[in-house]
């Protein structure tokens, strides 16, 4: 359990990550059913739509989530440095809270402006995750 616990950090935000996902979903729900949409709907594509910036971050996370598990764990099971691993995934669940943050208040243009640059960032850190990760299976 000592070598897991080395990763602590990033074990923690993935979680925390996941967390937020699942609060957006419950979130998502609840704004569906007030507007009366049927689950599984997609809300009005108009990005002055609260509720349709809140669904389009919501379904993000979920694009996300699988890549962040898989390169976290990849790291974990073939010995990335902890120290490392800990610090990337940290500026990930950072990155993330940002990005559900700019997108949430409309920050910017809705392309090309700061979500697009918060997302490359922790898309990055994904990249360099998968790039350790396999550095180290050679």
């Amino acid at each position: 359990m000592t070598a897991v616990s080395d990763y602590s950090t990033a074990i923690i935000s993935l979680l925390v990550f996941v967390l937020i996902v699942l609060f957006q979903a419950a979130l998502v729900g609840a704004g569906k059913a007030k507007q009366g949409l049927t689950p599984g709907s997609t809300p009005s594509e108009d990005y002055e739509n609260g509720l349709y910036r809140l669904n389009r971050s919501h379904q993000n996370g979920v694009e996300n989530m699988a890549a962040a598990a898989i390169a976290l764990f990849t790291c974990i099971l073939v010995g990335v440095s902890a120290w490392w691993v800990n610090l990337l995934m940290l500026l990930f669940l950072i990155d993330r809270i940002l990005y559900v943050l700019v997108y949430a208040r409309s920050i910017g243009n809705p392309t090309q402006g700061v979500r697009t640059f918060v997302y490359v960032f922790g898309w990055g850190v994904l990249v360099v995750l998968c790039v350790m990760a396999g550095w180290a299976v050679l």
